[in-house]
């Protein structure tokens, strides 16, 4: 009998493979394959999943002036949900306070109250405007007086979205 057939299946070694580095090389081929189906699609929902914010629009934040540090004060904006699922507002970092809250303001019996909440809603297709008679956030322990016309970027994180980063401006008080 001839040894030429095991010398043309002899890898660089010098020995034959054997029937399970056959079968491991075929198993390793087969994950390639299904890795870079995966990665396919993951690349095809990239633009989904990059476009954090796609639909969902925020205008015209503002704050009213705080002269003094340590105070607590509601920030306004403006958020336009143009997508077809809702959305809610998670958090907002504002690097002007230490904290944030969400509120709602209740008005059962007596004078209305706010009261904290975990999330804001934002129904699909519809435009909430955050006023401290309402729906809003409270910036809590003012770091730094702020004065009219001051800027500065907040980053307000929604469940869907992710973060979108806002700038806000400091107004007079109405």
């Amino acid at each position: 009998m001839s040894d030429q057939p095991a010398r043309s299946e002899r890898d660089q070694s010098g020995s034959a493979p054997s029937e399970g580095s056959v079968r491991n090389s075929r198993g390793s081929a087969a994950l390639r394959r299904l890795s870079a189906v995966f990665v396919a699609a993951i690349l095809a929902m990239s633009p989904a999943l990059a476009a954090g914010g796609e639909g969902l629009t925020l205008s015209d934040a503002w704050v009213p002036a705080a002269p003094e540090i340590g105070r607590d004060i509601p920030l306004m904006v403006t958020i336009k949900n143009e997508t077809t699922a809702p959305e809610a507002l998670l958090r907002v970092r504002c690097p002007v306070a230490n904290f944030s809250e969400r509120h709602t303001v209740d008005r059962g019996e007596g004078a209305p109250a706010m009261r904290s909440i975990p999330n804001i809603p934002i129904p699909a297709g519809s435009t909430l405007v955050l006023l401290p008679t309402a729906y809003h956030v409270m910036l809590l322990q003012t770091r730094e007086p702020l004065e009219p016309g001051k800027r500065f970027t907040c980053t307000i994180v929604f469940q869907k979205a992710g973060s979108i980063e806002t700038e806000v401006e400091v107004r007079k008080s109405p």
